[in-house]
This record gives C-alpha cells, sequence and structure tokens, in this order.
C-alpha cells in the first residue's frame, strides 16, 4: 500500500478488486482543505477511462507486475507481435492495447512488457528512439531561432514539432514519454 500522493503516470493500481493503469495524475493543493491527487485512470479490463480523485492521506494498493523484455518483430493485421527475449514465446497485441506506443514500433528494438498474472498490462519503448524526417515545411526567412517549430512527419508516421533547421532526410532523437523532439543526428 501506498499514499495517494505516490502515484505515478503509468503506474498500475486496485480499486474494487478492479486493475486500473494511471493515465494522468495531478496533485491539487487548495488554498483552503485537504490536498487531492486528481487522476484519470483506465480500467484494464474493458479499456475505459475515468478520473477518479483521492484524499492525499488515503491508502493506495500498488499492484507489482512482472517485467520482461520483448523485441518487436512483425504486424498481423491488428495484431503485433513480439518476442521474449528469453523464452522466445510470441506475444500478439492489438492497436488498442498500444495506443500510441505504435508509433515507436520497429524491428528488433527491445521493450519492456509488464504482466500481471500472464496477462499484459503495459508496454514501454525505451526512452529515446531515432526516426527519419520523411516530411517537413520549410523554415521561414527571417524567423527568429526562438521558438520558432514546425511540425514534421517521421517515417512511423507520427507528427513532431521540430526546430526550424530540421529537414526531410534528417534523422531526429525523440523523446518517447511525451513524444518531443531530443536533438538533431545527421544532416
Amino acid at each position: 500500500m501506498i499514499n495517494a500522493t505516490q502515484i505515478r503516470k503509468g503506474m498500475i493500481i486496485r480499486l474494487n478488486d478492479k486493475l486500473y493503469r494511471v493515465e494522468d495524475m495531478d496533485h491539487v493543493t487548495p488554498g483552503k482543505g485537504q490536498a487531492i491527487v486528481q487522476t484519470k485512470i483506465r480500467d484494464l479490463n474493458d479499456m475505459t477511462t475515468r478520473n477518479y480523485r483521492f484524499r492525499s492521506s488515503e491508502k493506495v494498493e500498488k499492484v507489482m507486475l512482472e517485467t520482461r523484455i520483448v523485441s518487436y518483430s512483425y504486424q498481423d493485421g491488428d495484431q503485433y507481435i513480439f518476442m521474449d527475449n528469453e523464452t522466445y514465446d510470441q506475444i500478439g497485441l492489438d492497436s488498442d492495447f498500444l495506443a500510441d506506443v505504435v508509433y515507436y514500433l520497429k524491428e528488433e528494438i527491445e521493450y519492456t512488457l509488464e504482466s500481471f498474472e500472464k496477462k499484459p498490462m503495459n508496454i514501454t519503448p525505451p526512452l529515446t528512439m531515432e526516426f527519419e524526417v520523411v516530411e517537413a515545411e520549410k523554415s521561414m526567412k527571417g524567423a527568429t531561432v526562438q521558438a520558432s517549430y514546425k511540425p514534421a512527419k517521421l517515417d512511423s508516421g507520427m507528427e513532431v514539432m521540430v526546430p526550424a533547421f530540421i529537414e526531410a532526410g534528417n534523422v531526429i532523437k525523440i523523446d518517447t514519454r511525451d513524444g518531443s523532439y531530443v536533438e538533431r543526428i545527421s544532416k
């Protein structure tokens, strides 16, 4: 059991005998009254989301998950096939389960798969990954360097905001936690 103030995004918790993944959380301290933790949680049974509010002094059961390293292999229809790096078992996950992680799938890249009682609960890509820019708007002449970001499309299909000097053909590093630009790898 942990205090509600220790809840973090991505954590799996148990409420009323159901498992939930914390999608978002905010610790709110009003000027008057008791602090609360406002969360957006996803029911891992039916994949619905809802808002839930905890008192900061409330205890919450954090579920301990099994973690294993898997590599992405290929896509088969709506299923994305991963291979367990220790047992070589194949694991099929659908696009609803993967959500935005689908943009970070690259063959032979290692991902962390978290399971509870042999059922997959969460998959995490590496912290940063490299992608090629396939489409980027031309930078405007005379635009200042500060705050001059433009949209770019990556080879994975994801769109990100990049600095003005990034062009199609550049390889860039992306932070997978929020999909933000980190740095340019090559010209």
